[in-house]
């Protein structure tokens, strides 16, 4: 692949908290329909995002996204107010263009690729 078609990628930090506990499934669900209904299939297309981790004791999740859509994921992280019908809020914390560096500002939840 060409370098010039690759995407830029961007790295999020959130929390999730919830008067029930969120699983990963829900986590995942949830932004999915969030994410859909708010941006539509056209703009859904455009984000290239990836739910890459989410502990469910901690509420810690890692977003990857591409970077032009990085303000608009920001943006719908503090406006969700529920996932996967669980009532819910969302906290973008740090973002970054490296893992490495998000490691280095302290959340140590993110595990290394495997």
């Amino acid at each position: 692949m060409y370098s010039a078609m690759k995407l830029k990628k961007r790295y999020i930090v959130f929390k999730a908290s919830a008067e029930a506990a969120l699983s990963g499934e829900d986590v995942k669900s949830g932004l999915y329909a969030f994410l859909l209904k708010f941006f539509g299939e056209y703009g859904y297309s455009k984000l290239a995002y990836k739910l890459l981790q989410y502990e469910e004791k901690t509420g810690f999740g890692l977003i990857r996204c591409e970077r032009s859509s990085l303000h608009e994921i920001l943006g719908a992280l503090a406006l969700i107010e529920n996932l996967n019908g669980k009532k819910a809020r969302t906290i973008a914390l740090a973002s970054s263009g490296t893992i490495k560096t998000l490691k280095d500002k302290g959340y140590d939840f993110i595990k290394e690729k495997e």
